[in-house]
């Protein structure tokens, strides 16, 4: 019977802590400085396509055809390719996050009501969210030197959240005039 009790209070803990964090998240506000719309208009998807090519085996082909060549340098270059991936991917989650924002204040200031737009938004964060943890999983199985990774589906969705930010406000301009 005291099992069940202690089994009880622990669940009720994590459901208190779990209710905590999405709580804190509901309430904290978003800046509007986080929602630059000027900076979103700007935004180019170009930045992130060295993604792609950072794990190109013809460059690692190259190196070893190279004479002197041992595989601790091929290991040296996959160690810093990976830490400059790392690198874009959190630029490219931070910039994810911007521009997903800066729709939700588009959104949110809108004349008249799109909970559409706002489910299609909210589909957006969950498949960039697979997709970024999918390709942090090949990362890892790449350290492992199984199998390769591969950010078109990251990238596509960064782009799909800039393309319907831009319908967003191309929609509010029409509206206002």
């Amino acid at each position: 019977m005291s099992s069940v009790y202690v089994g009880a209070v622990m669940l009720l803990a994590l459901v208190a802590v779990a209710f905590f964090f999405v709580f804190r998240r509901l309430v904290s506000r978003h800046k509007e400085a986080d929602a630059d719309l000027e900076w979103c208009r700007d935004f180019s998807i170009a930045r992130y396509r060295p993604m792609e090519r950072l794990f190109v085996e013809d460059d690692y082909d190259f190196l070893a055809a190279q004479p002197g060549f041992h595989p601790r340098i091929s290991r040296k270059l996959q160690t810093e390719r990976r830490r400059v991936f790392r690198h874009y991917l959190r630029c490219l989650r931070r910039d994810f996050d911007r521009l997903s924002t800066a729709a939700k204040m588009v959104l949110v200031h809108a004349a008249e009501d799109r909970p559409d737009l706002a489910t299609t938004l909210l589909k957006q964060r969950m498949v960039f969210r697979y997709a970024m943890l999918v390709v942090e999983f090949r990362l890892t199985l790449q350290t492992l030197g199984i199998g390769k990774v591969d950010v078109r589906r990251l990238v596509s969705s960064l782009e799909a959240m800039r393309d319907q930010l831009r319908q967003l406000t191309q929609h509010a301009q029409v509206a206002e005039i």
